[in-house]
């Protein structure tokens, strides 16, 4: 009987360790799971399909300059250049960063090359069009090297 008590209490001890470690366990990996959990949803959430850093007015704005930069170049190449000036480009003072602390005195000269390259285009004669839009694609180039790299493969696959 002695040895059936002894067998018994081991049975409930070992029972009792297990049943305690498989709570402990339980809780680190809730714990860990939640803090993968949450270390993902940022990561998921803060990748976009084009802007890793998210969405904000100036990334926004800088799409659609890709956009009409990547127009322009398909009309230089023809000779020619849109005949309006896109007025919504002169926000990139203006428009807000997704990280404030892009919003610096370099950004801010590196804004106003942008805009002196862009009228400069425009008054380009047709025998400079190539040349110039190419020095105004390499500005995009430039600034991002400074702030924001990622998009400079695409960027440079806009020189002619």
């Amino acid at each position: 009987m002695v040895l059936f008590l002894k067998n018994k209490f081991f049975v409930y001890t070992a029972l009792a360790s297990f049943m305690l470690i498989a709570v402990q366990c339980s809780q680190s990996s809730d714990k860990k799971a939640a803090a993968l959990s949450q270390k993902d949803s940022t990561v998921c959430s803060s990748k976009k399909p084009l802007n890793p850093n998210g969405d904000s007015e100036l990334a926004l704005l800088m799409r659609s300059m890709n956009t009409s930069t990547a127009s322009f170049r398909e009309l230089i190449k023809q000779g020619k250049l849109p005949e309006k000036f896109p007025e919504e480009f002169l926000k990139i003072h203006t428009a807000k960063p997704t990280d404030p602390a892009t919003s610096t005195p370099i950004f801010e000269g590196f804004a106003t090359s942008y805009l002196n390259g862009l009228n400069k285009l425009y008054a380009s004669p047709k025998d400079q069009l190539t040349s110039n839009f190419n020095i105004f694609v390499q500005g995009c180039v430039d600034c991002h090297q400074q702030f924001c790299p990622g998009p400079i493969k695409t960027i440079n696959k806009l020189k002619i």
